[in-house]
């Protein structure tokens, strides 16, 4: 493939994302719909431990691990900050602010931001945390281990990128019995999360977080066009596939592509529905 047929291929690819996103926002905004936590259990369970945060007067831990606004996970830390500021305005109110611990220093900044949009008391530059800087740092580890005991937080949102530090962390908590809700973009992380933590997050889950925690129609019109993306690349990766095996068995068509299309199409609706 040439730049010139690149090129346009990304054109069209973001002309109908502006489009679906403004097209879903506007329907969204009319009816108003309101996405099911049922959906993904971890946050109706996240909003119980916000309760309880509140309750007993104990703080909630969130954490970007090693996810910076300088380096490759940078839309990682952007979109674990819109989640972060929708659980920290969920505790707000609340009497202890909650703790955002980092291993990179400019994401620091970012953990302030966030507590001052979210939280309105006098201790908001104090919560924010940082300790030694690693993609895979046991330093941090150990650091957010101490965190645990002296903050004694009520629930961990550990969202951002992990390693296999991860694991020191998840099993710190349930020792002291603690909440875990974990995601990362690092396989490492991802496989110790779904292992070990309370609640998970899988994948491209964490991109659309935020609008499960929102009330904004905006945020989940967005992540409803994350949806009909996926569907969309899903369905088409799926027919290139048909269309490759038929032509190398021969039997190659247009009708058994139409028909393959098809029955994709059945399956997605009935997979829809089911949701």
């Amino acid at each position: 493939m040439d730049d010139s047929t690149l090129q346009v291929y990304t054109i069209l690819f973001v002309v109908i994302t502006i489009v679906l996103v403004y097209t879903s926002r506007f329907f969204s905004a009319r009816r108003m719909p309101r996405l099911s936590q049922g959906r993904v259990p971890g946050f109706k369970r996240l909003s119980g431990w916000v309760g309880e945060a509140i309750e007993a007067g104990r703080p909630l831990h969130l954490s970007f691990g090693s996810a910076g606004i300088d380096a490759e996970s940078a839309p990682v830390a952007a979109a674990e900050a819109e989640l972060f500021y929708h659980v920290i305005k969920a505790a707000g109110s609340g009497d202890v602010a909650p703790v955002i611990s980092t291993s990179s220093a400019a994401t620091i900044p970012l953990c302030q931001d966030t507590i001052r949009r979210a939280w309105a008391g006098d201790e908001r530059r104090s919560r924010a945390q940082w300790f030694p800087q690693g993609p895979r740092s046991m330093a941090f580890a150990a650091g957010l281990t101490a965190t645990m005991q002296v903050e004694d937080p009520s629930a961990h949102v550990l969202a951002g990128s992990f390693g296999p530090e991860l694991a020191l962390i998840l099993d710190s908590a349930e020792r002291q019995g603690q909440g875990s809700f974990a995601v990362s973009d690092q396989l490492e992380g991802g496989a110790i999360a779904f292992a070990m933590a309370d609640e998970v997050l899988i994948g491209e889950q964490l991109f659309s977080a935020a609008a499960w925690l929102s009330h904004e129609s905006t945020a989940r019109a967005d992540a409803s066009v994350q949806d009909v993306w996926r569907g969309l690349l899903i369905a088409l990766m799926a027919i290139l596939v048909i269309i490759e095996v038929a032509g190398q068995l021969g039997i190659a068509s247009w009708s058994l592509v139409l028909w393959a299309a098809l029955a994709l199409v059945v399956i997605g609706v009935v997979f829809v529905r089911r949701r």
